[in-house]
């Protein structure tokens, strides 16, 4: 009778312990084929259970082979969850991927976790890794991933689940690929060899089969040489393509990663080298700008309107007249605005200051250091208007002017998502100038994309800084700018000092224009 097949399991591993024969060589000496020794060797990690429900023939060896997959502590678990009677091999093997994963999906490092988590056959032809600690290390990876294509220059980067992403994934179009130079010529060569079969393929006669089954064959083996040339190929995207566009790392449940870059289908789609650029609608649209530092995120934005508006209360405790204009538009009750807020809180610009990662403001400071020294109800939540009343009647009329001068000017307040008329008219008026109480640092730089940090360090440093600054992290551009930034401020540049400390972002810039009086009177 032939062998069992845990006999020649058990025959063949005592040969690679004992021996340390390896598979090929216990293949040639038995004359069976290498994979045949493999399957056989995994049958000797069985458990005794396993084992004697195999030997009984109450399981077939794919069954067997199965349970041999993980180790003997976690077969023994997988015989209780199917009550001893496991159906067929699919149905073991669907039980151990609730918490076992193919190591060949990780990203990581295996040795970085502890043995238990990790099986092993004889061979380390095949590894799992138990669930739990495989997920939690492949997160870790791609976290550092995630990072590295942020360094790189893509505006966004999403780790998730497919689930949750896949309407986005929808609702964008891929982001093709740039190649090197050998590539573009290998594709453009195959795309002149398929419009050559077409213009063939166009005067077959319809009813002649063969030629056509012929053709097929032929695309087909242009199609296999496309895919050979750009899976070879280093893919690489265009800086504009990077700085519209959204990479995402998506993490499968049997571990896999899974990665897509993609485009918003409304406005651009990029295409290969000598391709066109075409809509959703199949017309032509242009491709994607390269952003500048002009153009900023909503953050920035309101982190420069706050610090505007900031300055102006500065500057307004320094000009009677114009401080009693807006008090008297602070109480008139016909004046409407949104520069003005009496209520605490619906005054956005103090919310934003004090809420804001990594906010400074020397102007703020000041204002409040000097309103501590003399307002009675600074330290409590809140008084009754009569128990206010009576803390007022401890200060001299000089003190209270004083205390009316700060509460005005802090009932000024920016819109933080557009310019604010009256802001922008005080801060002309005043000669207000909001470098003096901030500067642009790390914090509110990293709103910018790659490409713009680039495109601002040309801007400060000159031109010939530009080739060398898109070659670089974009952690490295934020703290090359911050640093310049600070050097300017203390006087410890030459060239670049004046005009790193006169720029001023694009929003701080724009002037009062008819439409925003218009937007200000509607508001």
């Amino acid at each position: 009778e032939p062998m069992h097949p845990l006999d020649e399991a058990e025959a063949f591993a005592k040969l690679a312990r004992d021996e340390a024969k390896g598979a090929e060589a216990i293949a040639a000496e038995f004359g069976v084929s290498e994979h045949y020794v493999r399957q056989r060797m995994k049958l000797a990690t069985l458990t005794g259970v396993v084992k004697i429900a195999f030997r009984a023939a109450e399981l077939d060896t794919a069954t067997a082979e199965a349970f041999a997959t993980v180790p003997a502590d976690r077969q023994l678990e997988v015989w209780q969850e199917v009550n001893g009677k496991p159906q067929h091999a699919h149905h073991v093997r669907n039980v151990i991927a609730n918490t076992w994963i193919e190591a060949d999906h990780a990203l990581f490092d295996l040795s970085t976790l502890p043995e238990s988590a990790v099986s092993r056959d004889l061979f380390n032809d095949r590894v799992l890794v138990e669930r739990k600690a495989f997920l939690d290390a492949q997160a870790d990876a791609l976290i550092a991933e995630r990072q590295q294509l942020t360094e790189d220059g893509w505006n966004e980067v999403v780790l998730s689940p497919q689930a949750q992403v896949q309407d986005r994934l929808w609702s964008m179009v891929t982001a093709e690929p740039q190649f090197d130079e050998q590539t573009n010529r290998k594709l453009a060569a195959i795309q002149k060899r398929r419009e050559k079969i077409e213009a063939k393929f166009e005067d077959l006669d319809e009813n002649d089969e063969d030629r056509a089954e012929a053709f097929g064959r032929k695309f087909d083996e242009l199609d296999r040489a496309e895919r050979a040339a750009t899976d070879a190929a280093d893919v690489s995207y265009a800086e504009a393509t990077k700085a519209h566009g959204t990479a995402f790392l998506i993490l499968d449940p049997d571990g896999r990663v899974r990665r897509e870059f993609r485009l918003s289908r409304k406005r651009f789609e990029t295409t290969q080298a000598g391709g066109h650029a075409e809509s959703a609608n199949d017309g032509p649209i242009p491709q994607p700008a390269m952003p500048t530092s002009d153009d900023l995120c909503e953050r920035q934005r309101g982190t420069t309107f706050t610090h505007e508006a900031l300055a102006v209360r500065e500057a307004l405790l320094g000009d009677e007249l114009a401080l009693k204009r807006v008090l008297v538009l602070a109480l008139h009750d016909k004046v409407r605005g949104d520069a003005l807020s009496i209520r605490r809180e619906a005054n956005g610009t103090d919310l934003h200051a004090d809420h804001a990662e990594g906010f400074a403001s020397t102007a703020l400071n000041a204002i409040r250091e000097r309103r501590a020294k003399i307002d009675p109800l600074l330290d409590g939540y809140s008084f009754d208007e009569r128990e206010a009343y009576g803390k007022l009647r401890d200060l001299t009329a000089d003190m209270l002017d004083e205390l009316v001068r700060l509460l005005t000017v802090e009932c000024v307040t920016a819109h933080l998502v557009r310019v604010t008329p009256l802001v922008r008219t005080l801060a002309s008026e005043l000669g207000v100038n909001v470098r003096r109480h901030w500067r642009p640092d790390a914090t509110w730089l990293i709103g910018y994309r790659k490409c713009q940090l680039a495109h601002l360090l040309r801007e400060l440093r000159g031109p010939v800084y530009g080739p060398a600054a898109e070659k670089r992290k974009k952690s490295e551009l934020v703290d090359a700018l911050a640093k310049l930034f600070a050097d300017a401020a203390d006087g410890r540049l030459d060239d670049a000092t004046a005009k790193a400390n006169e720029w001023l972002p694009s929003n701080l810039r724009e002037p009062v224009t008819p439409q925003d009086a218009a937007d200000h009177t509607e508001a």
